[in-house]
């Protein structure tokens, strides 16, 4: 017999300090999260990390809804106030991060609250609480369909004093490994005829220089060496292109140290050096969680002759060794990049979303975005914008 799902209609929201009491937030997570479906992301390994990684004077919450005094609900939210467009005073909240660009280059996916399956959440009761707060915009960072659907949130603009943007939708494309291992550990079979002549050809053309090998860092301080020499891949093919790279935000590299340093030896971290007798091909940064493997971060070692492919060889490799070692799913993460889709066989959408209080910004917001897709299409005039907004700022020095 299955119990059916109590109806909270009661829950009471209680906001805590997220610095203040280390202790209480970590025994309500790890409470919540031993009985709420979740991802690496919301993993107690990634949030108290993100938390002491954090200035503490910065503007963190942490709320939990009870229902009685057992708590059904958590989640975080960052505040941080600041003029949007140069013009725009604002104070925005968001979900599971800071609210601030430069700490939120961590780039959270599967973002979620946790909310305890044997509860049928009142959605209205959760954005009562949340509309009582503060704010111009909240927003949803990395939410997946499910979350999305879970609380209704496409519903939330009727009859209310918010409105719904959506920002970014994009795809979660993955691997099933179980298919690679019904199909007897030939991953080809899964692959078009094209994506199968392209690998094959590439790692043809390495193994002219030795059999192409990979390792996984058996130790935190491997991995940190791995991380290191991934991020110099990483920075010199970003760097090429006129891009800072994902490495050049010292809170970041900061971040993933710590990290690995936390969370190696809870077997949560995997780096994976790919090479042969010659060179090194590429670096992968995973999580591994529940027995899924999230890819999050990569360094390739590029060479001029095109049929050198060393993402393609690297993730082919690092798919077939998650397969062999029993794991269910190696995710992509969220992207459109061809590669990803082609390498897949499964995917999902994730989006960024955002509520905005009041008509008027919600029309200022929408038409901003209508603007940044004409710009994004006519280059001239996003270059001729930027020199006038540069003039701007040479008049108030």
């Amino acid at each position: 017999m299955v119990d059916e799902p109590q109806n909270a209609n009661t829950i009471i929201f209680q906001a805590y300090n997220a610095f203040e009491n280390p202790d209480f937030v970590k025994t309500i997570w790890l409470t919540m999260s031993n009985k709420c479906p979740h991802s690496f992301f919301s993993s107690w390994g990634w949030i108290s990390t993100w938390i002491k990684s954090l200035p503490s004077k910065s503007d963190i919450r942490f709320i939990v809804g009870y229902a009685g005094k057992e708590p059904v609900i958590a989640f975080f939210f960052g505040c941080k106030k600041r003029k949007k467009y140069g013009f725009l005073p604002s104070k925005i909240l968001s979900l599971n991060s800071t609210a601030d660009p430069y700490f939120d280059q961590l780039y959270i996916e599967y973002n979620s609250m946790l909310v305890d399956p044997s509860i049928s959440l009142n959605t209205d009761i959760l954005f009562r609480f949340l509309n009582s707060l503060s704010w111009d915009e909240f927003s949803f960072p990395g939410v997946s369909a499910g979350f999305v659907s879970g609380i209704n949130l496409p519903e939330k603009n009727a009859g209310r004093d918010f409105y719904l943007s959506v920002d970014e939708t994009t795809n979660c494309f993955f691997v099933e490994l179980q298919k690679i291992r019904e199909a007897g550990m030939d991953f080809y079979k899964l692959l078009s005829a094209n994506k199968r002549s392209q690998i094959r050809r590439s790692i043809k053309q390495y193994e002219i220089d030795g059999g192409i090998q990979i390792c996984e860092a058996a130790s935190a301080e491997e991995a940190l060496s791995s991380l290191d020499s991934l991020a110099i891949l990483h920075q010199r093919e970003w760097q090429k292109k006129g891009k800072p790279g994902a490495f050049s935000n010292k809170y970041l590299y900061q971040f993933h140290k710590s990290l690995i340093r936390d969370r190696f030896d809870n077997h949560e971290i995997q780096l994976l050096h790919i090479f042969n007798e010659k060179m090194t091909i590429g670096y992968l940064y995973n999580f591994v969680y529940r027995n899924n493997v999230y890819f999050y971060q990569c360094g390739f070692n590029y060479l001029e002759e095109n049929m050198y492919r060393p993402g393609l060889v690297s993730h082919y490799f690092a798919i077939m060794h998650n397969a062999m070692k029993n794991m269910d799913t190696y995710d992509f993460l969220a992207g459109d990049s061809p590669y990803k889709s082609s390498l897949s066989t499964n995917s999902m959408p994730m989006y960024w979303v955002r509520l905005i209080k009041g008509r008027n910004r919600f029309w200022l917001e929408e038409k901003v975005t209508q603007l940044k897709l004409k710009l994004r299409s006519t280059p001239m005039l996003e270059n001729n914008l930027k020199k006038v907004r540069n003039w701007f700022e040479l008049q108030k020095g």
